[in-house]
């Protein structure tokens, strides 16, 4: 008769892509891309944490953002592009300056929201 593996001989698992060894901590999604090193990753780069700090906070700096985008961007361009050189009413700069803060901190936004999401359907 041939010997029959045993019932309790422990099963080896092999090696991850990566290189780590095989053990109880085997995973075959490199590390970098597992959902809780993604989370604390996005949670401490610069715009998402916004989102996890005080509300208050969260505001004031996306207004700090507009406001710096509109006023060296917007403004510039609203001044010396379009209407063929320099000047203008003040009413169309201060439109051309706001619009552009607000595109801003729109796309900063939907940025923020897309990355959250990403992460909150990667855990689900």
């Amino acid at each position: 008769m041939a010997a029959s593996p045993s019932l309790h001989a422990p099963r080896l698992l092999p090696p991850s892509r990566n290189g780590s060894s095989a053990g109880t901590d085997w995973c075959p999604v490199p590390p970098k891309q597992r959902p809780v090193n993604e989370y604390e990753a996005l949670a401490a780069s610069l715009p998402f944490s916004w989102a996890a700090g005080d509300l208050v906070l969260y505001y004031s700096r996306l207004a700090f953002t507009g406001a710096t985008f509109a006023l060296f961007i917007g403004l510039p361009v609203a001044a010396f592009g379009g209407r063929g050189g320099a000047g203008g009413d003040a009413l169309h700069l201060a439109l051309g300056a706001t619009g552009s803060g607000i595109l801003a901190v729109t796309l900063a936004v939907v940025r923020m929201y897309l990355g959250w999401a990403y992460l909150g359907n990667r855990t689900r």
